[in-house]
């Protein structure tokens, strides 16, 4: 399918340009997370993404024009509602290349919300409609964000237990794993959302996410897996022949990490007669860990009495803050239906019951990260908040009754105040801010070229839990 930017926009945009102000020169509009989202800051990443993929170099030619002339007359039964003279002028006069300038804050940098994220505006007169143009394809930005968002909110969360119940952090890196390629939208959903969860961890399975952020960030291949079974190899010789299955998997897998589905028949019975009694003592002389996972029930209840069942068939120790922990050789994963709140639930069941987090290889997320999340989960929003207008600029703004959708008002910069740590930042005029340097809203895009560039490593050190 061509990208074609003219038609990748809303319908009723294509008719701003001629209600806007007579006299408009420039719309200049910006891009938030807003008060009341579901995590209280939000990191920012995937722009780079969408810049490369649809904005960078000349992306209006004569064939995308006469397209979106013949669609959009028929789309509207009205010829005259394509702002063809604007979209002739970007082609005749800046070779196709979009006159817009795009500055935003460094990717993966964790911003409290209403914050300003993110500024657009037209700098051609001629190009006005062209900023809020712009808004459907620049709001995707809310997908990749939102992703690293969670993920990193996931992070904190399992550090938080890790300190708690935990002798080592080693295990932090890899312990909320992408599922999640399966139950996308679409192939670049995939990519690019997974990609956003690679910014805080280093375990996936949706490989199109490592393509990604090799293709658009540079990286190396930055995440990994390990060998795991289904239910199609489990299964396949019914249930009789489950023990001999993992009898084959432990002689083909004498070393490292092997993850094995367990709840085919009974997930109970193969904690304690298959990986308990069968297999026991095979498990223990490993140079790796087995990974049982369990992928059906309540997680909690399911997590506890595995726990407890194993705990009768191996010796356990108490790490130096009094917390259990399995043999080194032997873990758990849950990955069926995960949620934030759900790993909140498992973590502090298992420490109430004196384990510790440090017994879970990883947690498996699947549509709970990818996929169930939206807009509205972190309240993004792309307002226009100032017009040039006949040389003047004017401050533009809603203030509705629901006060939680205010816009800003006047050109913006993002500034941390003196003294500020972390990802204390506050959203300021830009005739505020008497250095440029002080200004965290950096040019990366202008007249169709990307002024800055960020690889995946620089990303992941602006996301680091700390």
């Amino acid at each position: 399918m061509m990208k074609n930017i003219i038609t990748g926009t809303d319908s009723y945009k294509v008719g701003h340009w001629n209600q806007y102000v007579p006299g408009t020169e420039v719309v200049y509009s910006y891009f938030e997370a807003r008060t009341g989202a579901k995590f209280s800051y939000t990191v920012f990443f995937g722009l780079q993404y969408l810049l490369m993929e649809y904005l960078e170099g000349q992306v209006v030619t004569r064939c995308k024009i006469e397209q979106a002339a013949e669609l959009f007359e028929k789309h509207f039964g009205n010829p005259n509602m394509f702002n063809r003279a604007m979209w002739e002028h970007i082609l005749n006069e800046h070779g196709g290349c979009l006159p817009v300038r795009i500055k935003a804050v460094p990717e993966g940098t964790p911003v409290p919300n209403s914050n300003v994220l993110m500024v657009v505006e037209n700098t051609d007169p001629a190009c006005y409609p062209l900023t809020n143009h712009l808004e459907t394809l620049l709001s995707h930005v809310w997908y990749p964000s939102t992703v690293a968002t969670l993920s990193r909110k996931v992070k904190e969360l399992q550090k938080r237990f890790l300190v708690e119940t935990a002798s080592t952090m080693d295990g932090l890196p890899f312990m909320l794993h992408d599922f999640g390629f399966r139950g996308t939208s679409s192939t670049e959903s995939a990519g690019i959302g997974g990609a956003g969860h690679l910014v805080n961890y280093m375990g996936t399975d949706t490989v199109k996410a490592i393509e990604t952020a090799m293709e658009y960030y540079e990286a190396d291949v930055c995440a990994f897996s390990v060998p795991a079974t289904e239910h199609s190899v489990m299964t396949a010789m019914g249930p009789e022949g489950e023990v001999e299955i993992v009898e084959r998997l432990l002689k083909e897998y004498p070393t490292g990490i092997l993850s094995v589905v367990a709840d085919s028949y009974n997930i109970y019975d193969f904690c304690e007669f298959i990986v308990g009694y069968k297999f026991r003592d095979q498990i223990l002389e490993r140079d790796g860990k087995f990974v049982i996972r369990p992928d059906s029930g309540d997680p909690v209840a399911t997590v506890l009495k595995m726990l407890d069942v194993l705990s009768h068939k191996f010796e356990c120790r108490a790490n130096e803050k009094g917390y259990f922990v399995l043999p080194d050789q032997i873990r758990i994963l849950w990955g069926d239906g995960l949620d934030y709140d759900k790993i909140y639930d498992i973590l502090l069941a298992a420490k109430e019951a004196g384990w510790s987090a440090e017994n879970f290889a990883t947690f498996g997320m699947g549509g709970g990260l990818l996929q169930k999340v939206n807009r509205d989960t972190q309240r993004f929003a792309f307002k226009c908040c100032a017009m040039k207008r006949n040389g003047e600029w004017h401050d533009i703004y809603k203030e509705p009754l629901d006060k939680t959708k205010v816009s800003k008002k006047g050109r913006l910069a993002l500034q941390k105040p003196v003294g500020a740590h972390g990802n204390g930042f506050e959203t300021v005029r830009e005739e505020l801010v008497t250095d440029d340097e002080c200004d965290w809203l950096v040019p990366v895009f202008e007249n169709g070229k990307i002024l800055k560039k960020y690889t995946f490593d620089d990303v992941r050190k602006r996301a680091e839990v700390i």
